[in-house]
């Protein structure tokens, strides 16, 4: 409470008081000539005393001044000392320096709630950036870059790097907008969940992107939905395969023992022998269609992987032994690099020697019509992290062909049905592993396995 005191009252009838005595003073010794001195020394008290008077009328005004330009934000928050008892006759030490401690302490806490929201966005998994009008960027957190692949981003440049068209695309947004895009990262496809949200300030518009990498979701999702589309499709074909496969076997028998039936005679146009054949050609088709389907369903339900130290170099040696033949055929050079202090990786063998046969025919294939074809093996750690490469000289991939590498059944080759990669990246996901494919139209292909 602000309390009224006669100190400042005092103080200036004594100034006032003074200040008209020393006039009068003045006036009586002028009549002296011995007292010329004193005169002097009296007209020097009189103008101090206007000077001092002046000085203190205008010290509480200096004092309320940078008080309240403290509470402007404009300088430190300074409290005035308890013993300034009094500003224009008002008590107001106490409760002034009761308010600055006040708004320190809601300063404090206000500053300590920014640190804690600026920790928090920095530490979110999603990525944040905000930009103006003219594509400056404002602020990002760690996880923006991170999830992009770039130690910072700079300007939208940057994102039209990633992905062409990127950048304007963000820039050309002014309303709410989500999509999903795929982003080729060093050699690793992803699945970006992208939330632009537009608003003003200060007359500005700002645009605050969040991503999401749901690379991960979307690869379960999709194992998931294409396993419950080869158990229906597997189930289907098998039931209509079965009966035919046995219905073609009962119709030979019967030929071959002389007593064919009359609902199955010979086909028109065919002798005995030949519907024979013709029996035994839909049999054997059947057959081999049930073992297509049975094969097809174990690619796409893997195993659980029967992790065991396992020899990367006896790894290379037999992939060599089992392409010689061909690598021969097709003159290609098999070249291998292993890093002599990585002796073995807990894996599964089979399913990883599974992984590099596909990788290896795919290469191979990629090289039919280079010249001095060579594919490289070659093992080595990366940021503590074992990495097997599968590269190739042939004549590489562009962004687009990348992007597309991530949908089920796409495949590059003439005669492919894409389930091998698909099967590699399962066998690495199951392995907490990781695959990249790294390529440049013209300048080769490596994949590239991280455990």
């Amino acid at each position: 409470m602000i309390i009224k005191s006669g100190y400042f009252s005092i103080m200036l009838i004594s100034q006032v008081a003074l200040l008209a005595i020393t006039p009068v003073i003045f006036a009586i010794t002028v009549g002296n000539e011995n007292l010329v001195i004193t005169r002097l020394n009296i007209m020097i008290i009189w103008i101090f005393q206007v000077g001092y008077l002046i000085y203190y009328m205008h010290k509480p005004t200096r004092e309320l001044s940078a008080i309240l330009k403290s509470f402007s934000g404009t300088t430190p928050l300074a409290a005035p000392p308890e013993s300034k008892k009094e500003i224009f006759g008002i008590q107001v030490g106490k409760e002034l320096k009761r308010i600055t401690d006040s708004i320190s302490s809601l300063r404090l806490q206000k500053e300590k709630e920014y640190q804690l929201y600026h920790k928090c966005i920095e530490n979110a998994l999603t990525g944040l950036l905000a930009i103006d009008e003219s594509g400056k960027i404002l602020a990002s957190n760690k996880a923006f870059s991170s999830i992009l692949g770039k130690d910072k981003i700079e300007s939208l440049e940057n994102l039209n790097e990633l992905k062409e068209g990127f950048g304007d695309f963000i820039s050309s947004i002014n309303e709410e907008t989500r999509k999903m895009i795929t982003v080729v990262n060093n050699g690793k496809i992803l699945k970006i969940y992208l939330s632009i949200s537009v608003s003003r300030q200060d007359n500005r518009i700002i645009r605050i992107l969040a991503i999401q990498d749901i690379s991960n979701e979307m690869a379960i999702q999709q194992v998931e939905t294409m396993q419950r589309f080869v158990r229906m499709m597997s189930h289907e074909i098998l039931n209509s395969v079965t009966p035919i496969n046995l219905l073609a076997a009962g119709l030979i028998m019967k030929h071959r023992e002389g007593s064919p039936c009359r609902e199955c005679g010979n086909i028109k146009g065919l002798n005995n022998n030949e519907t024979l054949d013709v029996l035994d050609a839909i049999k054997k088709r059947s057959k081999g269609l049930a073992a297509f389907i049975e094969s097809f369903k174990k690619t796409y339900n893997i195993p659980e992987p029967v992790l065991q130290e396992t020899d990367i170099e006896d790894i290379f040696k037999q992939i060599s032994y089992l392409f010689r033949e061909q690598l021969n055929l097709q003159g290609i050079r098999l070249e291998t690099r292993h890093d002599k202090d990585i002796q073995s990786v807990n894996a599964d063998r089979k399913l990883i020697e599974q992984v590099l046969i596909n990788l290896v025919l795919n290469s191979c294939e990629a090289l039919k019509s280079v010249k001095s074809p060579v594919i490289s093996l070659s093992s080595y750690t990366s940021n503590g992290r074992l990495v097997i490469d599968v590269s190739d000289n042939g004549s590489g991939m562009d962004t687009a062909t990348l992007e597309k590498l991530a949908l089920p059944f796409f495949t590059t080759r003439e005669k492919g049905t894409g389930s091998g990669l698909f099967f590699s990246r399962q066998v690495m996901r199951l392995h907490n592993g990781d695959l990249k494919i790294l390529s440049e139209k013209d300048n080769g292909t490596t994949v590239r396995l991280v455990f």
